[in-house]
């Protein structure tokens, strides 16, 4: 496990001297845009039914991604600030933490589910966030309207699992100014995908370990300011460069199993059932077996993604 956690793959995707050396002669800042807590709650696709939560409390989160040398922090827990507000109920006012959310939003068409990063946000703003869940249109006007940094994530991925239709890329293209370019969870072909995408079109581009686990500040966002509103501005405005580690099957596996396992252990210490007991026990069996065979075929999937996806590029 060692290995996996500390091993990077440094990417400057802006070693031109008009970007770099363009930018105000202050100390660099730096901040995982995209990480969670144990606030969030997702579904396990394979199991229908079973929910799970990554392992980190928000606590933990904020101290791991100090101790990686993080200036700034942010939560982005799936569709909730609990998680934020958490945090600074235990630990006071954090002058260097970021409110953030991760809001899953559909296209009204067709109803595609795809995920953005929305920053700096309150409570009556997470309420109007989530009253427009159902609409990309509307969630990105009202995002436009208050003023927000707001992301797209992992440009490839699809809550359907499928790939987005040519008419969506277009449509990210249009409603997004600031990309996830460097997700820690995805492997190198699915970043490298989104600079090719975003390519030409004056996008910024950021960085994020996607952590569920404990990679908080592998994958991060290098940019300006000594205070929350600058480090906003400052990624709005594009001074910002993603950098850290890629994903690989063999940390999606161990980061699969982690969670499972940890979730499993926490379904048997509050269930009292003998059938939901049994069921727990059921999958940590099935899990401690077959978690090593995770890898196999993912090339082959990842392949024919990355071939789909470049077919519907735009032109």
């Amino acid at each position: 496990m060692r290995e996996l956690l500390t091993a990077t793959l440094e990417r400057e995707l802006y070693d031109t001297a008009d970007r770099v050396g363009g930018w105000p002669n202050r100390p660099a800042a730096r901040i995982d845009l995209h990480c969670h807590s144990t606030f969030s709650r997702e579904r396990l696709h394979l199991l229908p039914g079973l929910f799970w939560h990554p392992l980190l409390t928000p606590e933990q989160v904020y101290d791991r991604a100090k101790a990686r040398g993080m200036d700034f922090v942010t939560l982005t827990d799936h569709d909730t600030l609990d998680g934020c507000r958490a945090l600074l109920d235990r630990r006071g006012a954090l002058p260097d933490f970021i409110f953030g959310e991760e809001v899953s939003v559909r296209f009204p068409e067709d109803r595609t589910l795809i995920h953005i990063n929305v920053y700096d946000i309150d409570e009556r703003q997470h309420d109007e966030i989530q009253r427009r869940r159902d609409d990309i249109y509307a969630l990105v006007a009202y995002l436009r309207q208050i003023d927000k940094l707001y992301v797209l994530n992992h440009m490839t991925w699809t809550g359907q699992q499928r790939l987005p239709k040519p008419e969506q890329i277009e449509t990210m293209l249009e409603l997004f100014d600031v990309f996830e370019g460097l997700n820690g969870a995805r492997g190198y072909p699915h970043n490298a995908l989104v600079w090719q995408a975003t390519a030409g079109h004056g996008k910024v581009l950021v960085g994020g370990s996607d952590s569920h686990t404990f990679r908080i500040g592998t994958t991060y966002t290098r940019t300006q300011g000594a205070t929350r509103p600058e480090v906003l501005a400052s990624i709005r405005a594009g001074r910002a460069v993603p950098r850290g580690a890629f994903g690989t099957p063999e940390k999606l596996r161990e980061d699969v199993w982690l969670s499972l396992q940890k979730n499993v252990e926490r379904g048997l210490a509050e269930e009292t059932g003998r059938w939901q007991r049994f069921g727990y026990q059921t999958v940590r069996r099935v899990g401690k077996t077959l978690h090593p065979l995770a890898c196999l075929g993912y090339h082959r999937y990842q392949d024919l993604l990355i071939r789909g996806f470049l077919r519907a590029l735009p032109a």
